[in-house]
Protein backbone atom coordinates (compact mmCIF):
# COMPACT_ATOMS: atom_id res chain seq x y z
CA UNK A 1 0.00 0.00 0.00
CA UNK A 2 2.79 1.82 0.63
CA UNK A 3 4.10 2.17 -2.85
CA UNK A 4 0.94 2.94 -4.27
CA UNK A 5 0.52 5.78 -2.04
CA UNK A 6 4.02 6.93 -3.43
CA UNK A 7 2.74 6.68 -6.81
CA UNK A 8 -0.37 7.95 -5.88
CA UNK A 9 1.07 11.19 -4.42
CA UNK A 10 3.84 11.27 -7.31
CA UNK A 11 1.28 11.06 -10.17
CA UNK A 12 -1.12 13.16 -9.08
CA UNK A 13 0.56 16.50 -9.01
CA UNK A 14 0.99 15.66 -12.59
CA UNK A 15 -2.32 14.86 -14.00
CA UNK A 16 -3.24 18.12 -11.81
CA UNK A 17 -0.69 20.03 -13.58
CA UNK A 18 -1.76 18.69 -17.45
CA UNK A 19 -5.72 19.70 -16.35
CA UNK A 20 -4.59 22.98 -15.38
CA UNK A 21 -2.61 23.95 -18.08
CA UNK A 22 -5.05 22.44 -20.63
CA UNK A 23 -7.64 24.44 -19.02
CA UNK A 24 -6.02 27.56 -18.61
CA UNK A 25 -4.53 27.66 -21.64
CA UNK A 26 -7.56 26.20 -23.60
CA UNK A 27 -6.05 27.13 -27.17
CA UNK A 28 -9.11 25.17 -29.20
CA UNK A 29 -12.17 26.47 -27.37
CA UNK A 30 -12.81 22.75 -25.87
CA UNK A 31 -12.70 23.37 -22.15
CA UNK A 32 -12.62 27.54 -20.49
CA UNK A 33 -14.40 28.59 -23.36
CA UNK A 34 -15.84 26.90 -26.05
CA UNK A 35 -17.72 27.98 -29.29
CA UNK A 36 -20.82 27.48 -28.11
CA UNK A 37 -20.41 29.31 -25.23
CA UNK A 38 -18.89 32.36 -27.48
CA UNK A 39 -22.14 31.96 -29.87
CA UNK A 40 -24.49 32.00 -27.06
CA UNK A 41 -22.95 35.48 -25.82
CA UNK A 42 -23.31 36.52 -30.17
CA UNK A 43 -26.33 35.28 -30.70
CA UNK A 44 -28.75 35.09 -27.80
CA UNK A 45 -27.48 38.54 -25.81
CA UNK A 46 -26.35 40.32 -29.12
CA UNK A 47 -22.78 40.64 -27.88
CA UNK A 48 -19.30 41.62 -30.05
CA UNK A 49 -16.26 39.67 -29.70
CA UNK A 50 -13.39 40.85 -28.71
CA UNK A 51 -9.62 38.72 -28.75
CA UNK A 52 -10.37 36.15 -31.21
CA UNK A 53 -7.98 36.90 -33.83
CA UNK A 54 -5.21 37.38 -30.88
CA UNK A 55 -5.84 33.68 -29.69
CA UNK A 56 -5.81 32.45 -33.25
CA UNK A 57 -9.17 30.86 -33.39
CA UNK A 58 -10.85 28.61 -36.00
CA UNK A 59 -13.78 30.57 -37.20
CA UNK A 60 -15.13 27.81 -38.89
CA UNK A 61 -15.97 26.22 -36.28
CA UNK A 62 -17.39 29.32 -34.21
CA UNK A 63 -19.55 29.55 -37.78
CA UNK A 64 -20.55 26.59 -37.37
CA UNK A 65 -21.59 27.05 -33.77
CA UNK A 66 -23.03 30.83 -34.63
CA UNK A 67 -25.22 29.23 -37.78
CA UNK A 68 -26.70 26.73 -34.93
CA UNK A 69 -27.73 29.21 -32.70
CA UNK A 70 -30.33 30.30 -35.04
CA UNK A 71 -33.98 29.89 -34.76
CA UNK A 72 -35.53 30.86 -38.28
CA UNK A 73 -33.80 31.36 -41.64
CA UNK A 74 -32.15 34.92 -41.92
CA UNK A 75 -33.62 37.59 -45.23
CA UNK A 76 -30.24 38.11 -46.25
CA UNK A 77 -26.75 36.36 -46.48
CA UNK A 78 -23.51 37.38 -46.60
CA UNK A 79 -20.95 34.29 -48.00
CA UNK A 80 -17.45 34.96 -49.28
CA UNK A 81 -14.10 35.09 -48.34
CA UNK A 82 -12.50 37.58 -45.98
CA UNK A 83 -13.31 40.65 -48.60
CA UNK A 84 -16.99 40.68 -47.64
CA UNK A 85 -16.50 40.29 -44.00
CA UNK A 86 -17.25 43.89 -42.75
CA UNK A 87 -20.76 43.91 -44.79
CA UNK A 88 -22.73 44.17 -41.82
CA UNK A 89 -26.52 44.67 -41.54
CA UNK A 90 -26.41 48.13 -41.24
CA UNK A 91 -25.54 48.22 -44.75
CA UNK A 92 -28.53 45.94 -46.02
CA UNK A 93 -31.27 47.91 -43.14
CA UNK A 94 -32.19 44.57 -42.14
CA UNK A 95 -31.46 42.91 -38.77
CA UNK A 96 -32.57 39.67 -40.25
CA UNK A 97 -29.05 39.29 -41.86
CA UNK A 98 -25.93 37.03 -40.82
CA UNK A 99 -22.04 37.52 -42.58
CA UNK A 100 -20.60 33.91 -43.15
CA UNK A 101 -17.66 35.41 -44.87
CA UNK A 102 -14.48 32.87 -43.84
CA UNK A 103 -10.83 33.04 -43.97
CA UNK A 104 -8.68 31.75 -46.83
CA UNK A 105 -12.37 30.79 -48.36
CA UNK A 106 -12.28 28.36 -51.42
CA UNK A 107 -15.86 26.68 -53.62
CA UNK A 108 -15.94 23.95 -50.61
CA UNK A 109 -16.62 26.32 -47.78
CA UNK A 110 -19.24 27.44 -50.25
CA UNK A 111 -20.83 24.80 -50.24
CA UNK A 112 -20.40 23.89 -46.68
CA UNK A 113 -21.95 27.17 -45.39
CA UNK A 114 -24.82 26.49 -47.44
CA UNK A 115 -25.23 22.65 -46.28
CA UNK A 116 -25.32 24.13 -43.16
CA UNK A 117 -28.30 26.04 -43.76
CA UNK A 118 -30.43 23.77 -46.05
CA UNK A 119 -30.02 20.63 -43.62
CA UNK A 120 -31.00 23.23 -40.62
CA UNK A 121 -34.13 24.47 -43.16
CA UNK A 122 -32.84 27.86 -43.23
CA UNK A 123 -32.01 29.14 -46.60
CA UNK A 124 -32.14 32.63 -46.43
CA UNK A 125 -34.51 35.17 -48.75
CA UNK A 126 -31.38 36.65 -50.84
CA UNK A 127 -28.01 35.13 -50.48
CA UNK A 128 -25.23 37.59 -51.36
CA UNK A 129 -22.09 35.40 -52.41
CA UNK A 130 -18.66 36.94 -53.04
CA UNK A 131 -16.93 35.79 -55.91
CA UNK A 132 -12.55 36.35 -55.85
CA UNK A 133 -10.88 35.52 -59.23
CA UNK A 134 -9.03 33.14 -56.86
CA UNK A 135 -12.00 30.91 -56.30
CA UNK A 136 -11.59 29.11 -59.06
CA UNK A 137 -7.69 28.44 -58.84
CA UNK A 138 -7.54 24.97 -57.22
CA UNK A 139 -3.43 25.36 -57.50
CA UNK A 140 -4.01 27.55 -54.52
CA UNK A 141 -6.65 25.91 -52.32
CA UNK A 142 -5.86 25.23 -48.80
CA UNK A 143 -8.05 22.20 -46.71
CA UNK A 144 -9.00 24.58 -43.58
CA UNK A 145 -12.43 23.93 -45.26
CA UNK A 146 -12.41 20.74 -43.86
CA UNK A 147 -13.37 21.32 -40.63
CA UNK A 148 -16.55 21.90 -42.17
CA UNK A 149 -16.19 18.97 -44.50
CA UNK A 150 -19.35 16.85 -43.50
CA UNK A 151 -21.54 19.61 -44.79
CA UNK A 152 -19.61 19.96 -48.31
CA UNK A 153 -20.34 16.44 -48.87
CA UNK A 154 -23.94 16.93 -47.78
CA UNK A 155 -24.16 20.06 -50.24
CA UNK A 156 -21.93 18.00 -53.12
CA UNK A 157 -24.88 15.02 -52.35
CA UNK A 158 -27.44 17.72 -52.52
CA UNK A 159 -26.19 19.35 -55.77
CA UNK A 160 -25.60 15.58 -57.85
CA UNK A 161 -29.25 14.46 -56.75
CA UNK A 162 -31.24 17.57 -57.86
CA UNK A 163 -32.28 17.06 -61.16
CA UNK A 164 -32.41 13.38 -61.13
CA UNK A 165 -34.67 13.21 -57.61
CA UNK A 166 -34.26 16.05 -55.47
CA UNK A 167 -35.68 14.23 -52.38
CA UNK A 168 -34.49 10.31 -53.39
CA UNK A 169 -31.13 10.28 -51.40
CA UNK A 170 -32.01 13.55 -48.88
CA UNK A 171 -32.00 11.03 -45.90
CA UNK A 172 -29.29 9.94 -47.07
CA UNK A 173 -26.96 13.07 -47.50
CA UNK A 174 -28.67 14.20 -43.81
CA UNK A 175 -27.51 11.40 -41.75
CA UNK A 176 -24.56 11.36 -43.12
CA UNK A 177 -23.66 14.41 -42.20
CA UNK A 178 -25.57 14.61 -38.92
CA UNK A 179 -23.57 11.32 -38.32
CA UNK A 180 -19.97 13.19 -38.23
CA UNK A 181 -20.77 17.19 -37.74
CA UNK A 182 -18.66 19.05 -36.21
CA UNK A 183 -18.52 19.43 -31.98
CA UNK A 184 -18.27 22.86 -31.10
CA UNK A 185 -18.82 22.63 -27.76
CA UNK A 186 -16.70 21.36 -24.46
CA UNK A 187 -14.44 18.37 -24.89
CA UNK A 188 -14.11 17.06 -21.56
CA UNK A 189 -11.49 14.11 -22.79
CA UNK A 190 -9.15 17.22 -23.16
CA UNK A 191 -8.59 17.78 -19.54
CA UNK A 192 -5.55 15.16 -19.70
CA UNK A 193 -5.06 14.78 -23.21
CA UNK A 194 -1.48 14.47 -23.67
CA UNK A 195 -1.06 15.78 -27.04
CA UNK A 196 -3.29 19.00 -25.91
CA UNK A 197 -0.96 19.59 -23.18
CA UNK A 198 1.88 19.74 -25.40
CA UNK A 199 0.69 22.28 -27.64
CA UNK A 200 -0.72 24.20 -24.65
CA UNK A 201 2.44 24.12 -23.30
CA UNK A 202 3.96 26.68 -26.23
CA UNK A 203 1.20 28.51 -26.30
CA UNK A 204 1.95 29.36 -22.69
CA UNK A 205 5.48 29.97 -22.39
CA UNK A 206 4.59 32.49 -25.32
CA UNK A 207 2.57 33.95 -22.90
CA UNK A 208 -1.01 32.82 -25.58
CA UNK A 209 -3.94 31.84 -24.37
CA UNK A 210 -7.40 31.70 -25.98
CA UNK A 211 -9.21 34.43 -24.05
CA UNK A 212 -12.17 36.49 -25.25
CA UNK A 213 -14.13 39.43 -23.98
CA UNK A 214 -17.55 40.51 -24.97
CA UNK A 215 -18.87 43.92 -25.72
CA UNK A 216 -22.03 46.33 -27.43
CA UNK A 217 -19.24 48.53 -28.91
CA UNK A 218 -18.95 48.63 -32.68
CA UNK A 219 -15.56 48.99 -33.00
CA UNK A 220 -12.78 48.79 -30.43
CA UNK A 221 -8.64 49.11 -30.02
CA UNK A 222 -8.77 45.19 -31.29
CA UNK A 223 -10.16 43.21 -33.97
CA UNK A 224 -13.86 42.39 -33.51
CA UNK A 225 -16.23 40.09 -34.57
CA UNK A 226 -19.55 41.52 -34.43
CA UNK A 227 -22.98 39.28 -33.63
CA UNK A 228 -24.22 39.51 -36.93
CA UNK A 229 -21.10 37.67 -38.59
CA UNK A 230 -19.28 40.68 -40.12
CA UNK A 231 -16.00 42.10 -38.43
CA UNK A 232 -14.61 45.45 -37.73
CA UNK A 233 -10.66 45.77 -38.22
CA UNK A 234 -8.24 47.32 -35.14
CA UNK A 235 -7.62 50.67 -34.95
CA UNK A 236 -4.65 50.66 -36.64
CA UNK A 237 -5.46 49.13 -39.54
CA UNK A 238 -8.65 51.77 -39.35
CA UNK A 239 -6.42 54.82 -39.43
CA UNK A 240 -3.86 53.61 -41.61
CA UNK A 241 -1.81 56.28 -43.91
CA UNK A 242 -2.60 55.42 -47.28
CA UNK A 243 1.61 55.81 -48.18
CA UNK A 244 1.90 52.57 -45.75
CA UNK A 245 -1.07 50.76 -48.19
CA UNK A 246 0.85 51.98 -51.53
CA UNK A 247 3.94 50.61 -50.16
CA UNK A 248 2.34 47.40 -49.05
CA UNK A 249 0.96 47.22 -52.43
CA UNK A 250 4.42 48.02 -54.30
CA UNK A 251 6.24 45.52 -52.53
CA UNK A 252 3.58 42.56 -53.92
CA UNK A 253 3.97 44.32 -57.44
CA UNK A 254 7.76 44.25 -56.51
CA UNK A 255 7.70 40.85 -55.63
CA UNK A 256 5.15 39.30 -58.76
CA UNK A 257 2.57 38.45 -55.83
CA UNK A 258 -1.07 38.86 -56.68
CA UNK A 259 -2.62 36.89 -53.84
CA UNK A 260 -4.00 33.64 -54.45
CA UNK A 261 -3.24 33.82 -58.58
CA UNK A 262 0.19 32.63 -58.83
CA UNK A 263 0.19 29.04 -61.12
CA UNK A 264 -3.22 30.30 -62.48
CA UNK A 265 -3.36 29.38 -65.81
CA UNK A 266 -6.95 28.28 -66.95
CA UNK A 267 -10.10 28.37 -64.65
CA UNK A 268 -10.92 25.40 -62.87
CA UNK A 269 -13.53 23.37 -64.57
CA UNK A 270 -13.97 21.38 -61.15
CA UNK A 271 -14.33 24.36 -59.05
CA UNK A 272 -16.57 26.32 -61.72
CA UNK A 273 -19.13 23.39 -61.87
CA UNK A 274 -19.36 23.38 -58.28
CA UNK A 275 -19.62 26.49 -57.76
CA UNK A 276 -22.50 26.61 -60.68
CA UNK A 277 -24.49 23.72 -59.43
CA UNK A 278 -24.42 25.53 -55.77
CA UNK A 279 -26.37 28.39 -57.30
CA UNK A 280 -28.63 26.48 -59.57
CA UNK A 281 -29.68 24.69 -56.33
CA UNK A 282 -30.17 27.55 -54.14
CA UNK A 283 -31.64 29.15 -56.83
CA UNK A 284 -34.28 25.54 -57.31
CA UNK A 285 -34.80 26.39 -53.29
CA UNK A 286 -36.29 29.61 -54.35
CA UNK A 287 -33.10 31.87 -52.70
CA UNK A 288 -32.59 34.83 -54.61
CA UNK A 289 -29.01 34.79 -56.14
CA UNK A 290 -26.36 37.74 -55.71
CA UNK A 291 -23.08 37.47 -56.93
CA UNK A 292 -20.38 40.11 -56.11
CA UNK A 293 -17.00 40.70 -57.54
CA UNK A 294 -14.98 42.59 -54.67
CA UNK A 295 -12.38 45.04 -56.35
CA UNK A 296 -8.74 45.21 -56.45
CA UNK A 297 -7.01 48.37 -55.24
CA UNK A 298 -5.89 50.51 -58.32
CA UNK A 299 -2.81 50.01 -58.19
CA UNK A 300 -2.85 46.46 -58.25
CA UNK A 301 -5.69 45.91 -60.44
CA UNK A 302 -3.38 48.06 -62.74
CA UNK A 303 -0.65 45.69 -62.91
CA UNK A 304 -3.28 42.79 -63.03
CA UNK A 305 -4.08 43.94 -66.62
CA UNK A 306 -0.20 44.48 -67.40
CA UNK A 307 0.72 41.64 -66.54
CA UNK A 308 0.32 38.03 -69.09
CA UNK A 309 0.43 35.58 -65.95
CA UNK A 310 -2.44 37.67 -63.88
CA UNK A 311 -4.82 38.61 -66.67
CA UNK A 312 -6.53 35.19 -65.68
CA UNK A 313 -8.49 37.61 -63.16
CA UNK A 314 -10.16 39.34 -65.80
CA UNK A 315 -11.20 36.24 -67.52
CA UNK A 316 -13.03 35.39 -64.41
CA UNK A 317 -14.54 38.07 -64.49
CA UNK A 318 -15.84 38.27 -68.10
CA UNK A 319 -17.19 34.05 -67.23
CA UNK A 320 -18.74 35.31 -64.21
CA UNK A 321 -20.79 38.11 -66.38
CA UNK A 322 -21.66 35.59 -69.09
CA UNK A 323 -23.34 33.22 -66.17
CA UNK A 324 -25.14 35.61 -64.66
CA UNK A 325 -26.29 36.88 -67.62
CA UNK A 326 -27.38 33.06 -68.77
CA UNK A 327 -28.98 32.40 -64.84
CA UNK A 328 -30.76 35.81 -64.34
CA UNK A 329 -28.70 36.16 -61.50
CA UNK A 330 -28.08 40.07 -60.31
CA UNK A 331 -24.30 40.82 -60.91
CA UNK A 332 -22.79 43.32 -58.51
CA UNK A 333 -19.74 45.03 -58.21
CA UNK A 334 -16.53 44.52 -60.31
CA UNK A 335 -12.61 43.80 -59.88
CA UNK A 336 -12.45 47.08 -61.61
CA UNK A 337 -11.67 50.00 -59.29
CA UNK A 338 -13.09 52.54 -61.65
CA UNK A 339 -16.50 51.50 -61.13
CA UNK A 340 -17.19 52.52 -57.71
CA UNK A 341 -14.37 55.47 -57.72
CA UNK A 342 -11.84 53.33 -55.23
CA UNK A 343 -9.09 54.69 -54.59
CA UNK A 344 -5.80 53.74 -52.48
CA UNK A 345 -6.87 55.53 -49.84
CA UNK A 346 -9.94 53.60 -49.32
CA UNK A 347 -8.06 50.55 -48.39
CA UNK A 348 -6.57 48.78 -44.98
CA UNK A 349 -4.15 46.99 -46.62
CA UNK A 350 -3.43 45.23 -50.08
CA UNK A 351 -6.62 44.02 -50.97
CA UNK A 352 -9.37 45.13 -48.07
CA UNK A 353 -11.49 47.87 -48.70
CA UNK A 354 -12.52 50.05 -45.73
CA UNK A 355 -16.37 49.85 -44.32
CA UNK A 356 -17.32 53.06 -45.00
CA UNK A 357 -15.95 52.31 -48.38
CA UNK A 358 -17.78 49.03 -49.40
CA UNK A 359 -21.71 50.13 -49.85
CA UNK A 360 -19.96 51.88 -52.88
CA UNK A 361 -18.49 48.84 -54.49
CA UNK A 362 -21.72 46.95 -53.91
CA UNK A 363 -23.32 48.68 -57.47
CA UNK A 364 -25.35 46.96 -59.65
CA UNK A 365 -24.33 46.00 -63.24
CA UNK A 366 -26.06 43.94 -64.86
Amino acid sequence: MKKWGKAVLFILPLVCMVAAVNWYVDSYAYLRVTYDRISEEMAERGMNVEGLQESDFNDRKLLLACLNRQTAPKEIIVAGSSRVMNFDHTMFGTDSFYNTGLSESTVYDLLAVAGILDRKGQLPEKMIIGVDAFLFNASHDNDRWKDLEDYEIYMEEKIANRQEDASRNAETAGGRAAELQVDTGRDNAKWLSLDYFRYNITRLWGRRRFEVDYTTDWETECYLKHYDGSIAYERSLREVDVSEVEALTGQSIGEHVVYRLTDYQEIDAESMALFSGLTDYLQSRGVEVIWYLPPYSPMMYNYIESEEQFRIALQVEDSIRKKASERGIALYGSYDPAGCGLEMGDLYDVYHVKTEKMPDTFYRVQ
